[in-house]
């Protein structure tokens, strides 16, 4: 199983949505493997040309993605970006676009959990954990935690004194100053690479995704 989803791709289908069905799950986005922060994904489930298909997007508390309401219902004909192997009988859904509409729609968000609905999706195509406003959110987030925690050591550093060597408060700000530029450099080095063309394994994975939608115009992406 583990090989064979490894070596899966993404590939188009094109067809008449059957039989959705709705629904939500719980998930685990943040902490240790035993979860500290939960949120709620959306489910769709339905068949296209007989192939058993799932896609899945925010609904609540994941972590950079909010809701949007996908254009899909019983009926539309839609073109698809999925996976070439299935899981427990359904595909992986990538993309979502309606021929008529210019927007298409990536399922970035169950792609950018920290634990999967499914620990064997790891095994399948990733794509990017962020994508537009996302990255800034994220950079924004981490960036908020490390002033609160330069102010906490500078607190916590009053009165303190230093007899040899560096004080802890300069050592412990080198640590988060480190960390942080270490974060903010890996955020760049996958921007840098997606503008100059050579992308990482996730953003080829993207790009996969585009080229089976025949999608050219970037600013068309909605993340979901």
């Amino acid at each position: 199983m583990k090989d064979r989803l490894t070596h899966a791709e993404i590939v188009r289908l094109d067809g008449q949505v059957t039989g959705l069905e709705c629904g939500t799950m719980s998930v685990k986005t943040e902490g240790s493997p035993y979860g500290v922060t939960k949120g709620l994904l959306r489910s769709f489930r339905f068949q296209v040309n007989g192939t058993s298909l799932v896609l899945y997007s925010p609904e609540s508390a994941i972590p950079f993605y909010g809701k949007v309401e996908l254009p899909l219902a019983d009926g539309d004909d839609v073109c698809l970006a999925i996976a070439s192997e299935a899981l427990d009988g359904q595909h992986l859904v990538y993309g979502l676009r309606h021929p008529a509409d210019p927007r298409v729609f990536v399922a970035f968000a169950a792609g950018s959990l920290e634990f999967q609905p499914d620990r064997q999706m790891y095994y399948l195509p990733r794509l990017p954990r962020f994508w537009g406003k996302s990255r800034g959110w994220q950079a924004s987030r981490f960036g908020v935690a490390a002033i609160m925690a330069f102010c906490l050591f500078n607190y916590l550093a009053r009165g303190e004194r230093v007899e040899h060597g560096l004080s802890a408060y300069v050592v412990m700000n080198s640590i988060v100053a480190v960390a942080l530029a270490g974060y903010l450099l890996t955020i760049a080095y996958g921007a840098l690479r997606w503008r100059l063309n050579l992308p990482t394994l996730r953003q080829r994975n993207l790009l996969a995704v585009l080229h089976a939608l025949e999608v050219f115009d970037k600013s068309t992406i909605r993340a979901v």
